[in-house]
């Protein structure tokens, strides 16, 4: 076999630390389920039903999920694009939102888009590419590849950049440029921190150096490689990289952010260059239909065969194969995928080996959104539990009756509901913060008519109202809050 197999392990989820705090106070926990850039809904447990649910046509599942994405507009403001796909067949693609905010150009299923670390996928394909035509070996040490490999790093092989378990610290993140002589030992200064193999700490740089292993095994740059041994026979006819000249007769999105800087376009480089500091890490743009080709490409071995595709996908730490994540979904579908999200983008990346399916949906906001838009799709993909949808915006009636803030002065908290833009959001901060940092949550009504808000999963909000109708009181995560009284 090419590929070993190694332990498994539960997947940790980055979390913001400012984020832990508040959410842990709240909860009265020590670790949360769920990523905390709350809009995300991401790795959040849902109870599982005793007995199948009944299963819904596939002309239905489309009208529900075109629902889905137009309630992630209006609730959630999600702009991007989504494609389904069950039983070797496509059951829906939908988009919403502009491609460019200037000019209003909607968005379209052709637009491209940055995929950010799901280029990561990519790049593990090339490598194994390689490895079957017999020019590498997966348990090469790098420094067979790679000249000025330092001594401290000699039991680091392409596997253990592969699944992200060299034991070079996550912080390793600096250096830039052409030159593997200049960035190389700021990537690998002071060594494993770990014994390479036993710990898993994602590395973005781990797979630039990979990039640079598939350019000298295949003399070729590894965009070419890419282009030519990936792309092209996926048939993904106008993927391309950041950097390249937009492809004829699609639209190019441009990158909305709000936290890591200025919009974009999916093909401006988002760190300056594609030098080693995104090369193989990022950097790949596409379309949902070239994504729907290379799946289908890769259901029909025409990327790498069946016997390297199992390796690939054999679970190591932490449910890490190579360059992708192995794990089930709140439905318990098993599911091969790798989110990714950079300035301006997000991508969420699903195969569905058990049901010949997929499901992609980018998206030209960084916000996390498009993930909450991904697993309410799941939900009708799989017949969930559609409590969990993403939920109705309030009416602007309803908003009136919650608008205002609420404390839980027991444990020192603040809620405060107020418009966003067309959006109606909730803003979660310790009342003794003065630097202004909260964490968003957003409100809305389930498909039972409930007032509900969308956080790390869809939480119910029992409320207490005056005759006014005003609410008066909320519980949130089974704590109290109380409208102030001087509103």
């Amino acid at each position: 076999m090419l590929f070993g197999v190694a332990g498994i392990r539960t997947v940790p989820v980055q979390q913001s630390m400012w984020r832990v705090r508040v959410w842990n106070l709240l909860r009265g926990t020590a670790v949360l389920c769920g990523s905390l850039w709350l809009a995300s809904v991401c790795y959040a447990t849902l109870p599982q039903v005793d007995s199948p649910p009944e299963q819904t046509e596939p002309a239905e599942k489309a009208k529900q999920i075109a629902a889905v994405v137009q309630r992630g507009r209006e609730t959630l403001g999600f702009s991007g694009v989504v494609l389904a796909a069950k039983d070797g067949a496509i059951v829906a693609t939908d988009a919403a939102g502009f491609a460019d905010l200037e000019n209003e150009q909607p968005i379209q299923t052709d637009t491209l888009f940055e995929i950010a670390s799901t280029t990561k996928l990519f790049t593990a394909l090339a490598i194994c590419q390689l490895a079957e035509q017999g020019k590498l070996d997966p348990d090469d040490p790098i420094a067979k590849h790679l000249p000025g490999v330092p001594e401290d790093c000699s039991k680091i092989t392409i596997r253990h950049l592969l699944q992200h378990t060299s034991g070079i610290p996550g912080t390793n993140s600096r250096g830039h440029g052409e030159d593997l002589a200049e960035v190389l030992p700021v990537f690998l200064a002071g060594g494993p921190i770990h014994e390479p193999g036993t710990r898993r700490e994602y590395w973005n740089q781990g797979y630039a150096l990979l990039s640079e292993i598939v350019a000298r095994v295949s003399d070729q740059s590894y965009m070419d490689y890419c282009r030519e041994f990936i792309f092209e026979p996926a048939g993904m006819s106008h993927t391309c990289f950041t950097g390249d000249a937009a492809p004829p007769d699609v639209l190019v999105a441009t990158g909305q952010s709000e936290r890591l800087g200025l919009p974009r376009s999916a093909l401006d480089h988002p760190y300056g260059s594609y030098g080693f500091q995104y090369r193989g890490m990022g950097g790949i743009v596409t379309n949902v239909l070239d994504l729907w080709s290379w799946d289908r490409a890769m259901a029909g071995h025409k990327i790498v065969s069946a016997g390297t595709l199992e390796e690939i996908l054999q679970p190591g730490l932490d449910d890490y194969g190579l360059g992708v994540y192995i794990g089930h979904n709140d439905q318990g579908q098993l599911f091969h995928g790798h989110n990714g999200t950079v300035r301006g983008f997000n991508c969420y990346l699903r195969r569905y080996p058990e049901s010949d399916g997929c499901l992609f949906v980018l998206s030209n906001r960084d916000n996390g959104i498009g993930d909450a838009v991904g697993r309410s799709i799941e939900i009708i993909l799989f017949d969930g539990d559609r409590t969990q949808l993403i939920p109705e915006p309030l009416t602007d009636e309803q908003f009136e009756e919650f608008e205002g803030t609420y404390v839980c002065e027991a444990f020192g908290f603040q809620i405060d509901i107020e418009r966003d833009g067309d959006l109606i959001t909730g803003k979660l901060s310790l009342q003794s913060s003065t630097d202004g940092r909260s964490s968003t949550f957003y409100m809305g009504t389930n498909t039972e008519g409930e007032y509900v808000v969308l956080a790390d999963q869809v939480h119910a909000l029992p409320t207490e109202a005056s005759e006014d109708g005003k609410i008066q009181q909320m519980d949130f995560l089974n704590r109290r809050f109380t409208r102030k009284q001087d509103e």
